[in-house]
């Protein structure tokens, strides 16, 4: 017999033309400053907000997907070790050989990630996407205040239902490689 387990899904942020503006400014400014290959701004729910630099859309999306799980079970990881159950966290990074990425959570609703050679270092891009996600808590705080009336939608899904869902999303990311 599943168990039945029960997950919260954060509320969408919807943005309007000016905010995607100033979203837009606010990501050209941080490539600028950081030389940043590529820069996705995700929400906490897996939708890509926008993406500037070298990707393309259909991986862009895929992408978003990604981060939103590393995100959730980075999050996971953080309660399980901490004695706080409402703790949470504000950056994680990922470092290669060639690359290095480095993520910041804003207002727990979007998730801006910024790509950048080894030629950079990460201290100046954690300087510049800390103002970029102070810029960007400003226009989350503005959206949200006009979307007041939406709430977080509580989902109670029976482990089967879950790992099929898992499956499906899995298929379609490698449909897109394909």
């Amino acid at each position: 017999m599943p168990s039945l387990t029960a997950y919260t899904i954060p509320r969408a942020v919807q943005f309007g033309k000016e905010q995607m503006e100033n979203i837009k400014e606010c990501l050209d400014e941080l490539a600028r400053n950081t030389g940043a290959w590529s820069i996705l701004l995700t929400d906490t729910a897996g939708q890509l907000i926008d993406i500037h630099g070298r990707i393309d859309k259909k991986n862009a999306e895929a992408l978003a997907v990604l981060i939103t799980g590393s995100y959730a079970a980075s999050a996971e990881f953080i309660k399980i070790l901490g004695k706080d159950k409402d703790a949470h966290f504000s950056n994680f990074s990922l470092e290669t050989t060639d690359y290095s990425i480095f993520s910041t959570i804003v207002e727990e609703v979007l998730i801006l990630n910024v790509a950048f050679g080894n030629e950079v270092k990460v201290g100046i891009v954690r300087v510049f996407a800390d103002e970029a996600r102070h810029a960007l808590l400003e226009i989350v705080r503005e959206a949200l205040s006009t979307n007041a009336d939406d709430k977080d939608t509580n989902l109670r899904l029976a482990d089967n239902d879950l790992n099929q869902l898992l499956n499906d999303e899995f298929e379609k990311l490698i449909e897109f490689k394909t």
